[in-house]
């Protein structure tokens, strides 16, 4: 079942606002090999994987960091995406 439209809209505006910022380079510093200092975006969200645009320097790239667990819905794409945060922070 494709995940609703809206709650992947929804997740990823949330996590693309500045105040997570930090957060979203931190995670595609450690999971997706992003230098230093790139602009980190979600741009999509799969049931296996969230899509990440990794911006350095003018030159663009997309990533996808797979979740620790499939997702169906907006209550575990947060938690899928915080738990990318712990990984990133445990190693």
């Amino acid at each position: 079942m494709p995940l609703d439209p809206n709650d992947v809209t929804g997740v990823c505006d949330y996590m693309n606002d500045p105040s997570m910022a930090d957060h979203m380079r931190f995670i595609a510093e450690r999971l997706a090999g992003a230098e230093l200092e790139s602009d980190v975006t979600l741009v999509d969200i799969t049931e296996t994987h969230g899509l990440f645009s990794i911006t350095k320097d003018g030159v663009s790239r997309e990533v996808p960091i797979t979740w620790p667990y499939p997702v169906t819905n907006r209550g575990e794409m947060k938690s899928a995406l915080f738990a990318l945060m712990d990984k990133a922070m445990l190693g």
